[in-house]
């Protein structure tokens, strides 16, 4: 008699989630801006660059700079939340 082989399939059956993107202003005078670094190697260089290009069209009423604790994990909850209450826009970057 033949051994009979099962294969399992280890992927799980999920509908993704479809987000919408946060609404967008027509203004970014008097705005609180947030820059997040990565954690990778440069990528504070080119936030700084975003940041010097950004401060010459606009005047943001605060800027706020916050870097992840590692560049191979994601953003914990609390830093999401943090950003979400100090910012009205958030740029990160991925340096490399």
């Amino acid at each position: 008699m033949a051994a009979k082989l099962i294969v399992l399939d280890p992927t799980a059956e999920q509908t993704p989630e479809i987000l919408q993107p946060a609404p967008r202003s027509e203004q970014l005078d008097g705005k609180r801006i947030a820059f997040l670094d990565n954690s990778k190697e440069r990528a504070s260089e080119i936030l700084a660059t975003l940041e010097d290009l950004f401060e010459e069209r606009y005047r943001f009423a605060e800027v706020v700079k916050r870097r992840k604790a590692y560049y191979t994990k994601g953003a914990s909850r609390d830093l999401i939340a943090e950003l979400a209450r100090s910012a009205d826009l958030v740029i990160t970057a991925v340096g490399g």
